[in-house]
């Protein structure tokens, strides 16, 4: 099986570096990733201008675009075999809720799926960890091994790992659940540069969420891997069948 890898983290990022290195072990892997960090950038593509792209060697390149850039060249720009799975992350911070709209790891499994590609999306809440996000990476391989083939077409996994997974340890705490309710708070810093022109900065963001049962952020919480399935089709069919009736 062939494995395309990317991130939004950028080529440096150590949660990339364990992926490949620990499902290495039992797949094909080829390895494409922005040249700097890219979060929060979604589905973003490069159009109507060229992209650099530089060869490491046959398995690794590094694009100076976005997550969902790096997809496509995979897929489609000659530069591996036909690719059979995409795997965006490990993540430096979760991607949960409605996180997942804004989010490059996210996007980048989603540009996958869109392309008929079964993909996942793994992030973890453990930040830069002294293991490099090994222990993240060897349950990835577990979890491959007993549910890649369950991800239908068109279709996107979401796993997030807690920093400290409760119960047995192991792939064993995944729950299956929906996409919990972040609400969000922002703040801009202001800086004038002349008259009537400013710079405006997101100071960072204060994030919370809904309490609700079944939902990401509950499994998380509790030490659980929550795993939700994500579809590309976004029509709201119960409200579209309440319209069409009138």
């Amino acid at each position: 099986m062939n494995l395309l890898i990317t991130n939004d983290d950028g080529i440096s990022s150590a949660g990339i570096k364990a992926l490949e290195r620990v499902l290495g072990k039992s797949y094909n892997t080829y390895l494409i990733a922005p040249l700097k960090e890219r979060s929060v950038t979604s589905m973003a593509l490069t159009v109507f201008q060229g992209m650099r792209v530089e060869r490491i060697n046959d398995n690794h390149y590094i694009a100076d675009g976005f997550p969902a850039d790096c997809v496509n060249i995979g897929l489609y720009a000659e530069i591996f075999p036909k690719i059979d799975f995409v795997i965006s992350g490990i993540n430096r911070g979760v991607n949960m809720g409605y996180d997942v709209h804004y989010s490059g790891t996210v996007g980048a499994a989603k540009h996958g799926a869109l392309h008929g590609i079964p993909s996942l999306a793994v992030s973890s809440g453990r930040i830069d960890p002294d293991d490099g996000y090994t222990k993240e990476a060897e349950l990835v391989l577990t979890f491959l091994s007993k549910y890649k083939e369950q991800i239908q077409s068109g279709e996107v996994w979401n796993l997030n790992f807690p920093p400290e997974i409760s119960g047995s340890g192991t792939i064993n705490e995944i729950v299956f659940t929906r996409l919990g309710r972040r609400r969000y708070s922002e703040k801009y810093e202001k800086k004038q540069i002349i008259e009537g022109v400013s710079e405006f900065q997101l100071n960072g963001s204060l994030l919370g969420h809904d309490e609700e049962t079944g939902t990401d952020f509950e499994a998380y919480n509790q030490g659980k891997l929550p795993v939700t399935p994500i579809q590309l089709d976004l029509t709201e069919k119960r409200r579209l069948t309440e319209l069409q009736s009138k």
